[in-house]
């Protein structure tokens, strides 16, 4: 049945008037009642979104002023950084500097070093170094532009980076634009710079974006004169109109108000200001859609009057979901409440997690917040760190410097020195401190700052410093000439020991090409070989003749290595002279004394062979025609004697030339020993015997002591029994009669075998214990013609050495000499041969 004709019929039945009348009277309660419920539930829900608006505005006034206050640190950290405002830094140490704070904030778009005539000195963006801006421009006015130690924030710039401030700037394109923030600071030498943060308002913007819950709402970022800096509504937008400025009070921190908005005629608007920040953050929705949330939940309402039990059961549906709408937006103000719990919370947990301390006082110094680095430096909680004077916990030595920050007189912005501070585990590290002073309505009540742990930093530099003190003291202090060159072959250093050497001093020298300082012929070698090396970055030698001081040209050996920088690019070389001059003529001399030594080995060569042939054959005649004369002329003592002389002189000549030619043999590149491996004890024993009758005439006691364990070693048997024969009848030969002559054999501590011949002869004075190795060398105390040709010895010692072993001589305190052979014991159980040196 149609509403209209059911309310026709009903009314149309026939009632009593006050029936009628309380009919009317509860249907208009209740049409009332429904009527009062539904503004109610509108003014409820502008509330909502007013209250939601507010919270989101909070939020995000938190974020921009963390985010403003980040841009601060970083341009004030970069403002103390000595590779930024050190006057002698080049433009990559800046540049990177720079660029590496810009990696660490993502809403940087780039920083700029500028001077006061606005000339850009170092950028971040390619391509700005070297163009000039207007600062004024740049901050909005002359009157805004920052002093040494203020930080300012300019209005919103169109365009990606500086160069949009320059006159050959064409129009940027829509929607790219930057908010300069400007810290003014003091260069080390004196002069004025300004530290240009450009920060992204899309970054800003897509944090806004993020953080609003619904699309209905918008975010803006305001000016206190209007302008606007960021928003996340992407379509056209105007500032901020007079109806708004009405709207807000700037005496009030925070409000909300149903009126003219940016968007619209009719908006929820909540604003909020920046703390610290001349800066206002609008979150409105449109009217419209509160409206229509409103209508989307009271719809109901108006299809259930037709009847008024459906009407109650419908207010009963109403309050209920009503009830449930303020229990949906309580919790959903709860989750909002939640999230900046959690926020905060995280914030608590990064300043606990951070290494470095950070602190609060108030006006007069005493402590007001620390984080947990507290802890570690002091070995103290948080809570006792309350009430403390912040100069008290550094070195006494420091806190004049500390008491300068915390000075609520001075008008400086951010403050900082370095001081040390004292672990509990007694160990003392450097820090600096920055401070900066909270100002409220123009009073400071506090101070916020920060101390950083620089030690490693501080040690660093100071290493660094000795390391070139010593490499220049090395450089200037070292004999040889020393020359760097640029790429460019231009000279650009030289030591001490150069200036000596070509007469020039440095300050005369540096600067200039290395082709003018050289003679033509060696300076277009040296710059040839300068850019191989550049090139190859390999080291290059090459000789030159360079004139001298004195005038005189000096052979010179000049070693070049390339100099590489930090990537390993080739940026200068390093040239060392050495004067080979000398050392040329002594190898001069060399090649002269050798080949006289080739000349005398050559005659002595011939005349061994000729020795050998012219009398050698001969000799054997004369010693045969002795032999025969002495046996024929045993009747006639005379003559018989005669021959006998002539005989012995004959074998004594026929001995000289037998050593001789053993000697020539042992020289000579043909001369094979053949070893093998046997033990020389079966070596020593048959030579003993053999010099028996030798031994007998002069009544000499010779005793044999051999070690019980097998001497192996590798030896020739033939040539081993020669130097046994020859040190066994000299220690028979030297000794008096009735005298005595010891064999010892052993094992030294490093396993070789050491054979002894000592007897109680006359002894060898010191000075020729090693003279008597040579050939025709005697010892003085033996030149009465007892001692031979003087070749035994030189023999011995050429075939001990093809043994690779040793023979030396010492005397014995109590009078004779000991001559000691000493092979490496070997188990080699081939034979092979070795060639005589």
């Amino acid at each position: 049945m149609p509403y209209r004709v059911a309310t026709r019929e009903f009314f149309g039945v026939k009632h009593s008037a006050h029936v009628k009348a309380l009919i009317l009277v509860f249907s208009l309660c209740v049409l009332g009642s429904l009527s009062i419920f539904l503004w109610g539930q509108l003014n409820a829900q502008v509330a909502n979104s007013k209250s939601q608006s507010m919270l989101l505005a909070r939020v995000l006034e938190e974020q921009t002023s963390r985010t403003f206050e980040t841009s601060e640190v970083a341009l004030t950290s970069l403002a103390v950084n000595p590779m930024v405002f050190g006057h002698a830094i080049s433009l990559k140490e800046r540049e990177a500097a720079l660029a590496q704070v810009v990696s660490q904030i993502p809403f940087l778009r780039g920083v700029s070093l500028v001077n006061v005539k606005g000339e850009v000195i170092a950028s971040t963006q390619p391509g700005e170094s070297g163009i000039s801006i207007s600062i004024e421009r740049l901050v909005g006015g002359k009157k805004l532009i920052p002093k040494p130690g203020e930080i300012r924030l300019g209005d919103m710039i169109l365009g990606r980076d500086l160069s949009a401030l320059t006159s050959s700037w064409k129009i940027a394109p829509r929607g790219v634009s930057f908010l300069p923030h400007v810290f003014c600071f003091e260069q080390d030498d004196r002069t004025v710079a300004y530290l240009v943060g450009l920060i992204n308002p899309d970054a800003i913007a897509n944090f806004y974006k993020s953080t609003l819950e619904s699309s209905s709402y918008d975010a803006f970022l305001l000016s206190y004169e209007g302008s606007l800096l960021a928003s996340t509504n992407v379509g056209p937008t105007l500032p901020l109109t007079m109806a708004m400025q009405s709207s807000i009070d700037t005496n009030i921190e925070h409000a909300s108000y149903l009126g003219k908005g940016m968007l619209g005629e009719r908006e929820i608007v909540s604003y909020r200001a920046v703390r610290h920040w001349p800066l206002w953050i609008l979150v409105e929705e449109p009217y419209s859609a509160a409206l229509k949330r409103w209508k989307d939940r009271v719809f109901i309402f108006f299809i259930i009057t037709p009847a008024v039990f459906l009407l109650v059961v419908g207010l009963g549906h109403s309050v209920r979901k009503t009830r449930k709408l303020q229990r949906v937006a309580r919790q959903a103000m709860d989750r909002s409440q939640a999230r900046l719990a959690r926020s905060e919370q995280e914030l608590a947990v990064l300043m606990r997690s951070v290494q470095e301390l950070i602190f609060r006082t108030d006006k007069d110094g005493l402590l007001t917040f620390v984080n947990a680095r507290w802890e570690m430096l002091t070995g103290q909680s948080s809570k006792m760190a309350l009430g403390l004077r912040f100069e008290k916990i550094v070195e006494p030595q420091c806190r004049n410097q500390v008491k300068v920050l915390l000075d609520a007189n001075s008008q400086q912005s951010l403050r900082t020195c370095q001081a040390f501070f004292s672990l509990p585990n007694g160990k003392e590290i450097l820090c600096e401190i920055a401070v900066v002073p909270l100002i409220k309505k123009g009073q400071i009540v506090g101070f916020a700052g920060s101390a950083v742990d620089v030690t490693a930093r501080w040690k660093a530099q100071h290493d660094l410093q000795t390391q070139l003190a010593f490499q220049h003291l090395l450089f200037e202090t070292t004999p040889l000439p020393l020359l760097i060159t640029d790429e460019k072959n231009s000279i650009t250093l030289v030591n001490r020991a150069w200036e000596e050497f070509s007469g020039v001093s440095a300050l005369q020298i540096m600067g200039k090409y290395l082709k003018d300082v050289c003679s033509c012929d060696n300076a277009s070698m040296q710059l040839m070989i300068n850019q191989k090396v550049l090139d190859s970055g390999q080291k290059a030698v090459i000789d030159a003749k360079i004139i001298h001081a004195n005038g005189y040209y000096r052979d010179m050996q000049i070693t070049k290595a390339a100099i590489k920088d930090s990537r390993g690019k080739a940026t200068g070389v390093l040239s060392i002279f050495v004067d080979v001059t000398d050392f040329r003529a002594a190898e001069q001399a060399t090649r002269e004394a050798r080949d006289a030594a080739e000349e005398a080995f050559r005659v002595k060569s011939e005349f061994v062979a000729n020795m050998s042939h012219e009398l050698r054959t001969p000799l054997q005649s004369i010693i045969g025609f002795a032999e025969l004369g002495h046996l024929r002329s045993r009747k006639s003592p005379q003559f018989s004697e005669m021959f006998n002389d002539i005989h012995s002189a004959g074998q004594r000549m026929l001995a000289l030339v037998n050593d001789l030619l053993d000697v020539a043999k042992l020289e000579s590149a043909v001369g094979v020993i053949h070893l093998e491996r046997i033990d020389l004890r079966g070596l020593i024993r048959p030579i003993a015997r053999e010099l028996e009758p030798l031994q007998h005439q002069k009544q000499i006691d010779l005793r044999l002591d051999l070690e019980n364990f097998p001497m192996i070693a590798k030896a020739d048997p033939v040539r081993f029994q020669q130097v046994v024969r020859n040190m066994l009848a000299n220690a028979i030969k030297f000794s008096p009669n009735h005298g005595r002559v010891d064999v010892i054999g052993r094992f030294d501590d490093h396993g070789n075998i050491c054979i002894d011949f000592s007897d109680q002869g006359p002894g060898i004075p010191p000075q020729e214990l090693d003279q008597i190795f040579q050939p025709f060398v005697q010892s003085s105390k033996t030149k009465d013609g007892s001692g031979g040709t003087g070749l035994g010895l030189a023999i011995c010692r050429k075939i001990i050495d093809a043994m690779d072993g040793t023979i030396s001589a010492k005397n014995k305190p109590d009078g004779g000499a000991i001559f000691r052979i000493t092979l490496p014991s070997r188990s080699v159980y081939e034979t092979q041969p070795g060639e005589l040196i």
